[in-house]
């Protein structure tokens, strides 16, 4: 191992890192991997480490760096794996966090997250993103605020003058167990890597995977779900005509489904299972309370809605008698229904019931419940929380069972986002860690071994060195020849390198019949906000594919250009919207002038084609819908502007303005964040109208930030959140 240390490097706070590198068994091909592991864990498991470094370079034929942390401190290991990124000869692409390696919990980049978006002056550990990408994504510029005294979390926030969009130059993963359980933290690393290691000499092809949808989950739309099998047929086209390869699970075919959903996942042939749910760092959520089909079962339904309330009210102290009486009126139930609503033998049936609905990290050892499909896709909030003691996605790999990847969130997740993006460039060269990589987010991680693959079938494409070299060349041809995965990441590649326009990109979206090359070429069109742009959404907002319709209807809120409303209404007024496309219709009607949607809803539903039974009534039923969508948030605003409104008030709009905005409030909403006093208010402002980076406004956003920031009139704390909205406007 080579020393290096400065008495420099000491004062600025960046420690020594010991390197340790593999002999390679072989010749490597150029690329290179960091495994980054605390003193005591190498220690502990030093021959488990050496044998899954060896496996790597001997299936994904990378050079492995052994970087030993002696301090704990991120700042050196970011800047160590900075240089082996940067180095000429094997630059790594990937690395893993091994053990007790420090946390990094990010500050003020919300908008680099799906959907986390917490108060930050609430408790720092809550309102904070644990987040790799401090470690893997070198355009981020972070400040150091502090470390926490009672856990290894070091805070920092996202500079203003930083890059302000999740970009990862490398591929990550975490595997940090603990001793949660009562296993130690060191038996269960050995454990780890020697499945994982296994494993990956094993060279598993993907012949068989499953998924599964939760209750409430993207508005239980069966529409999303049948496309979704059809888009696995894309990601994956050497499935096509084998036996029952895709597996699918729905929460209401069982109830409680737990024990089906785990009984599968314990299957030793399935090779990659897909999970839709909501979830918690405890807990998969998986089922409703049943729904009752029977009189008797109706009444047990409706006492036992009023049992949890008043529940829930004794258990925060309040007066649950009281409100005891009061559900009772509401639902005009007779009082000898509640009398026993507090028994101890009813609140165990309860208790009973309840747990029985979800998969807890107690189920694991009650149940003896051994995951042994190799890869998991957890597609819900918080159960990839690595920071904790435990979370439910390290109870999957630490398990004895073959669970050695794990794709999960930190915090929470939206549900709209494409949860499978490029997921068949695994089976195709690549790894689990880059479907991270690609992500986008801060929250997503690989919770295992990122290094995980499949052996493809056919002529593979080492994916990492393209990546690397930046060739358009190579890149423009698996556009053209490519499968439908290869296809969408040369579309991703080739824009960021600057060699596709929006031109290009609209008449991909005209001529692919692949809906995941679609979708992937409306998402990346949509940094253009240009006309091309405006008629990509138009279009995609009648797709075949659910998916890329709905993601089209949520542009359409994004972006707020009269252009789109034709489109919008077209899918308001249809009779047979899915679910979740109603859903974010409904939330896109907000964004837009209240006339202007009123005057082309009569316009189309005028028009003799459109046919309905009852029409006048349905009529008024979707009129009125629009009408309030619209006046929503406009309505809200137009207080927010009134001096009488108090601040509290005031503040609780301006933060919805993050998730939706009426886009032509706009630059009233600038004159007001110009004109306004209050520091406090002026910053908020602009962090929530920073977020609106596709709005056809985005131009009068971006030129008024760039002034404030320059204005040394404005207090620093409102220019740094200038320069913050005006470089995440202008990301590229």
């Amino acid at each position: 191992m080579i020393k290096k240390n400065t008495e420099k490097n000491m004062k600025r706070f960046i420690p020594t890192i010991l390197i340790a590198m593999a002999i390679p068994l072989h010749a490597i091909a150029g690329n290179g991997f960091a495994i980054v592991v605390d003193p005591k864990s190498y220690s502990e498991a030093k021959s488990e480490i050496e044998a899954y470094a060896q496996a790597i370079e001997q299936v994904n034929n990378w050079k492995v760096f052994t970087i030993i942390d002696q301090w704990g401190i991120p700042d050196s290991i970011r800047t160590r794996l900075i240089r082996l990124h940067q180095q000429k000869e094997n630059p790594i692409v990937g690395c893993v966090f091994m053990g007790d390696i420090p946390v990094a919990m990010v500050r003020d980049g919300q908008h680099m997250t799906s959907a986390f978006k917490m108060n930050q002056k609430s408790d720092r550990k809550q309102s904070s993103v644990p987040s790799d990408r401090y470690y893997d994504d070198f355009g981020l510029q972070f400040k150091f605020i502090d470390k926490d005294p009672d856990a290894p979390y070091f805070y920092y926030s996202v500079e203003p003058h930083s890059q302000q969009r999740v970009r990862p130059d490398l591929f990550s993963g975490r595997i940090r167990p603990t001793d949660a359980g009562g296993t130690s933290r060191y038996d269960k690393l050995r454990a780890f890597l020697r499945k994982t290691t296994a494993e990956k000499l094993r060279k598993r092809s993907l012949r068989q995977m499953f998924y599964f949808s939760g209750h409430g989950y993207i508005s239980e739309s069966k529409v999303a779900r049948i496309d979704e099998k059809a888009s696995y047929f894309e990601h994956f086209p050497t499935l096509k005509g084998r036996n029952n390869a895709i597996g699918y699970m729905d929460n209401t075919d069982h109830n409680p489904i737990k024990e089906h959903l785990m009984n599968e996942l314990m299957r030793t042939d399935l090779d990659l299972a897909i999970l839709h749910h909501h979830g918690y760092w405890n807990t998969q959520y998986l089922n409703a309370i049943n729904r009752p089909y029977s009189v008797k079962a109706a009444k047990e339904y409706i006492i036992g809605n009023i049992r949890r309330h008043v529940y829930e009210a004794k258990q925060r102290d309040k007066n649950h008698d009281s409100l005891r009486v009061a559900l009772q009126q509401k639902f005009d139930v007779p009082s000898t229904w509640t009398e026993n609503v507090l028994s101890d033998s009813l609140a165990r049936l309860d208790s009973v019931t309840d747990a029985g609905l979800d998969l807890h990290l107690e189920d694991f050892q009650f149940y003896g419940y051994h995951p042994n499909v190799p890869m998991v896709i957890i597609d819900a909030c918080f159960c990839g929380s690595f920071h904790r003691e435990n979370c439910i996605a390290n109870e999957y790999i630490f398990q004895p069972g073959g669970t050695v990847a794990v794709l999960a969130n930190s915090v929470n997740a939206l549900q709209d986002k494409w949860s499978d993006r490029f997921i068949g460039i695994v089976a195709e060269g690549g790894c689990a860690g880059d479907l991270v990589k690609y992500a986008g987010y801060l929250e997503s991680h690989v919770i295992g071994d990122p290094t995980f693959g499949y052996v493809p079938e056919s002529k593979s494409v080492d994916l990492h060195s393209m990546a690397i070299k930046k060739n358009p060349a190579g890149w423009k041809r698996l556009l053209k020849n490519g499968t439908p995965d290869q296809q969408a990441l040369a579309i991703e590649q080739l824009y960021c390198l600057g060699a596709l326009g929006s031109k290009d990109l609209l008449n991909i979206y005209r001529t692919s019949s692949y809906g995941i090359v679609r979708l992937q070429a409306l998402l990346t069109i949509a940094n253009f906000r240009d006309d091309n742009f405006i008629q990509a959404v138009a279009l995609a907002s009648q797709d075949s594919y659910e998916l890329a319709q709905r993601t089209a209807i949520k542009l359409m809120a994004q972006s707020g250009d009269k252009q789109l409303i034709p489109a919008l209404i077209k899918v308001a007024i249809s009779n047979n919207t899915s679910d979740r496309c109603n859903f974010n219709a409904m939330t896109a009607l907000s964004c837009y002038p209240e006339e202007d949607l009123m005057t082309e809803f009569a316009r189309q539903f005028d028009d003799p084609s459109i046919q309905y039974v009852r029409k006048d009534s349905v009529r008024n039923i979707i009129g009125d819908a629009i009408r309030h969508s619209a006046q929503r948030l406009a309505n809200d605003i137009d207080l927010m502007f009134k001096p009488s409104t108090k601040d509290k008030e005031r503040k609780f709009t301006i933060r919805s303005l993050r998730n939706m905005i009426p886009h032509y409030k706009i630059p009233a909403l600038i004159d007001y964040l110009r004109h306004c006093e209050n520091r406090e208010i002026q910053v908020m402002l602009l962090e929530s109208i920073g977020w609106h980076t596709r709005s056809f406004q985005a131009a009068k956003i971006a030129t008024a930030a760039l002034e404030i920031s320059r204005d040394m009139t404005y207090p620093q704390s409102v220019r740094d959140e200038a320069l913050k909205t005006y470089n995440r406007i202008n990301a590229k």
